[in-house]
Order: structure tokens, then sequence, then C-alpha cells
């Protein structure tokens, strides 16, 4: 029953990055006319995108309880954050509108893997001290 939960778990944590990656491009404005000869381009959504720094918790609570799957929580979590800046960039070099910093959308996961690897890292921490000795 433990693997249930830890599967269950699994899917969850990717279920959530995944969601947060969808929202995040599908709510996009893309090409934005804004009058004489300038448009503002957006290709994923800011507020979505940062909201995928929030995975941190689930990535806790998950090696909380499954201390051993810890690894696979962060991997799991950071697939799609990594997925998203290359959709991006795809999107910019297609419509013609890329400069190249379009390439700085690494830097989210960049700066999300340390701050999941903390996660887990104080989850498994917590989990270890607050298992009873028989469930060790």
């Amino acid at each position: 029953m433990p693997l249930v939960w830890a599967g269950l778990a699994l899917f969850g944590v990717l279920g959530l990055s995944v969601l947060l990656v969808v929202l995040a491009l599908g709510t996009a404005d893309g090409v934005t006319y804004l009058g004489e000869s300038s448009y503002r381009t957006e290709y994923a959504n800011l507020w979505w995108w940062e909201a995928g720094f929030l995975l941190s918790v689930p990535i806790c609570l998950a090696s909380w309880r499954h201390p051993r799957l810890a690894a696979v929580y962060v991997v799991v979590a950071l697939g799609p954050q990594v997925v998203l800046p290359v959709v991006v960039a795809h999107r910019y070099a297609a419509s013609g509108w890329g400069d190249g910093l379009e390439a700085l959308g690494y830097v989210f996961p960049v700066l999300m893997t340390p701050l999941f690897s903390a996660a887990a890292v104080l989850g498994v921490v917590i989990g270890r001290r607050t298992q009873r000795t028989q469930d060790v």
C-alpha cells in the first residue's frame, strides 16, 4: 500500500508541474499590437511561470512521506519546467520576434533546481525524524 501512495504523490507532483506549464503557455497573450510600430510579445504568462517555484511545497511534503523517492520528485517536478522555456524559445523563433534573450527563460529552471533539492532534503530530514522506529 505505501507504494500506491508513493505513486500517487509522484503523479500529483508531476500533475501540478504540468498544470502550471499548461496554464503559463495557455494564458499568454502572444503578440499584441500597441500602436505605431510597437508590439509586445508574451509566449508564456509570467505569473503562472513563476508559480512553478511553489512546487517546492508539494516536493517537501512528498519527500517527507516517502524519503526514498525525494530525488525522483525533484526530477519529475523539474521536467515540465525545463520544457516550458524550450517551447517559449521555439515560439519566438517560429514567429520571427526572437532576439536571443528568450534563452534567459532557462534561468527559472536553473533557480528551481537548488530550491526543489533543498525542499526535498528538508522533507527527508523531517520525515526521518518523525518516523516511528517500526516504520524504518
